[in-house]
């Protein structure tokens, strides 16, 4: 019956029937918008927290199911992207790039926007990653002319979908000069020169709806989509979170494509019959990948051929010397590790002053001169932190420094760069406690640091100085949880900034590149007064 009635009903409209056509009323269409950001090449299933039991979700096997079921629900409609930070992790380091362009292809990704991870290991190693994408790789504000990239991506790109022109331009984060080894690779302008420029020129070429593939952030994306008028959908990453709901700005619609691959982001967009997008008629979806979904048996087969090839650990390059990471070495001590880190990530970010608690140092044990892996830098940033700038009077530091003081032993002891410091474990410590809000303040100033200098960009050393802004680089635990009572980060610092750059991240890169890293002797720049005869 069903049949009979479905064939009636086409014979209706059809010129075999002896009916003449009739010309259909044009309609809206509909599209999707797909994709990830930052999977930070987990194409394995990443374990993430669940409540008090830790779950595989994520892979790009079922991440391919996803696209494959989008695609034959409305063919040749559906559009697929990353917005990068992709070229990391064990298949990153083992493959060259070689595994996850791949298997982001065999995937069904269709375009790419590059992060600033993409450049961690130079130009040269990105450039030879891309002759396994298939894909089309963007690169709207990145110089690459006299560059290996020169040839191998495209400032914008126009694709037609049913009919309709769209209109695609990437941007990436300002910070790239800092977080990452682009050069000679370098930014062209700010982001909200090139988003203006792309929209005019993306018009002039015909698009009807213009998508930014952004790796800069969601507060940045809201600022653009504020500033710069034109562009329909922002799909962003650099940000490593989830929307909730789907941001509006104007008339511009922003997603942000999270990390890890734990879920994948999907729009659901219209575009009228006038080829006009129609940001109130769109649906945001965050689509959670999890064990419900049988992954891509083809995509599948090839990641293991990629699995079962990668070392039990991959080597990043050798020390000469020990990494002492125990207990005493960090927490009761300057350490000549975090001297290393902490003076890294100064010359890396070009800020003044480093400060990080030395909870942040893991490991808990001597490494032994010989091979640097990745097991022993990941096990030295256990918690992952996101190294943090911001900008704070010298005042307030004096406060911190107290902090660290009156925590000597435990986590919250502070190793330092940029700055040294004094202090006298005999003498009074800082005590905090909660006020009636539950804010932390200072109920005991404390009295234990008794000098604190901190160097010039000439190379001396002067006195701290109260009234002086100080441009400074710590750690997200510190920051947003103002973690071992460390509250002056967030109350008083300005023009905080996340790099969404880790200790690992950083260590890596720099290991890779330098091939051999030893931790220096420590120079003095902590010292630690006691009782006689203690």
């Amino acid at each position: 019956m069903l049949t009979l009635i479905l064939s009636s009903c086409c014979c209706l409209f059809s010129s075999s029937c002896g009916v003449p056509d009739i010309p259909s009323a044009p309609r809206t269409k509909h599209f999707i918008l797909a994709g990830t950001a930052d999977l930070q090449g987990w194409m394995d299933a990443p374990p993430v927290a669940r409540g008090n039991e830790v779950k595989a979700v994520g892979g790009i096997g079922r991440i391919a199911v996803l696209f494959n079921v989008m695609n034959a629900a409305i063919p040749g409609r559906v559009i697929t992207v990353s917005t990068g930070d992709d070229l990391m992790g064990p298949y990153f380091h083992t493959f060259k790039g070689k595994a996850i362009f791949t298997l982001m292809t065999r995937a069904g990704y269709q375009i790419f926007a590059p992060g600033n991870h993409e450049f961690d290991r130079g130009p040269a190693v990105y450039a030879h990653a891309l002759k396994y994408a298939g894909f089309q790789v963007l690169c709207s504000d990145l110089a690459v002319e006299g560059t290996p990239i020169q040839g191998k991506c495209v400032p914008y790109l126009l694709k037609v979908y049913d009919g309709i022109t769209f209109g695609f331009f990437s941007l990436m984060t300002e910070d790239f000069p800092f977080v990452t080894s682009g050069a000679p690779v370098h930014l062209k302008t700010d982001n909200i020169t090139t988003a203006k420029r792309m929209v005019s020129l993306l018009k002039e070429k015909g698009a009807d709806v213009i998508i930014a593939l952004t790796h800069v952030g969601t507060k940045k994306d809201r600022e653009i989509a504020t500033k710069v008028s034109g562009i329909d959908i922002i799909f962003g990453g650099h940000s490593h979170h989830y929307l909730r709901k789907l941001l509006v700005v104007g008339n511009t619609v922003i997603v942000n494509g999270g990390e890890r691959g734990t879920h994948l982001v999907k729009l659901d967009f219209f575009v009228s019959p006038e080829k006009k997008f129609l940001p109130e008629k769109t649906l945001y979806t965050l689509v959670p990948i999890n064990n419900t979904l049988e992954p891509d048996p083809k995509v599948e087969t090839l990641l293991a051929s990629f699995r079962e090839k990668l070392p039990p650990a991959i080597v990043l390059g050798t020390t000469d010397k020990p990494w002492d990471l125990s207990k005493k070495a960090v927490r009761l001590s300057e350490s000549g590790v975090a001297d290393l880190i902490n003076d890294l990530m100064r010359k890396k970010f070009k800020v003044d002053i480093v400060l990080n608690n030395s909870g942040a140092f893991r490991g808990k044990k001597v490494y032994p001169p010989g091979k640097i892996t990745d097991t022993m830098l990941q096990e030295i940033d256990e918690f992952r932190n996101y190294a943090y700038t911001l900008e704070m009077k010298g005042k307030y530091l004096k406060e911190i420094l107290e902090r660290s003081a009156a925590s000597y032993g435990r986590g919250g002891f502070l190793q330092v760069s940029g700055l040294r410091y004094t202090f006298d474990i005999a003498r009074p410590k800082q005590v905090l406690a909660e006020d009636a809000s539950g804010q932390l303040k200072v109920v005991t100033p404390g009295h234990r640091v008794v000098k604190i200098d901190v160097q010039t960009p000439s190379g001396t050393w002067e006195p701290l100085k109260p009234e002086k802004t100080y441009t400074i680089l710590t750690n997200s635990f510190l920051v947003d949880r103002e973690g071992d009572g460390y509250f002056w980060f967030k109350r008083y610092g300005k023009n905080v900034k996340n790099t969404y750059s880790t200790f690992y991240s950083i260590l890596a890169e720099y290991v890779q590149n330098q091939h051999e890293v030893s931790p220096p002797d420590p120079d003095g720049r902590i010292k630690i007064l006691r009782k006689q005869g203690s």
